[in-house]
């Protein structure tokens, strides 16, 4: 992880090529303001959502590995995971189910078939 997210953005922004001055004016600076924000640790919010339009990118994942967000994440992913598990599994219990019964409906049908076999069967003797 870089020291700062001035340090990270500047990365970026050097790795699409976009220059200062045109990351300054998207976000309504001016390129000395603009340069002063790249040397901050902490960049308002707001500023770091314009720019990852501009980016192409989410800038806030820079945040993602510093606490208390990188815990808050984890706990939110492992409940997800959690989430995912059981439906996972309440959807294999159906297809169990409906298989099942699927199975169900092929004897009946077998079933009817032959009882309307014996009953033609025995329609015909008379």
């Amino acid at each position: 992880m870089n020291d700062s997210i001035g340090e990270y953005l500047r990365l970026k922004l050097r790795s699409k090529n976009i220059f200062n001055k045109d990351a300054a004016a998207y976000i309504g600076l001016s390129e000395s303001a603009f340069d002063k924000v790249l040397k901050l640790d902490d960049i308002y919010p707001s500023r770091l959502i314009k720019l990852s339009g501009l980016l192409q990118e989410n800038l806030l994942e820079f945040y993602y590995t510093v606490e208390p967000l990188k815990s808050i994440l984890e706990v939110e992913q492992n409940l997800k995971d959690e989430v995912f598990c059981t439906l996972k599994d309440k959807i294999e219990l159906q297809k169990q189910i409906i298989y099942g019964k699927e199975e169900l409906l092929e004897n009946q049908r077998k079933y009817i078939l032959e009882l309307e076999s014996r009953l033609t069967g025995q329609q015909s003797k008379k």
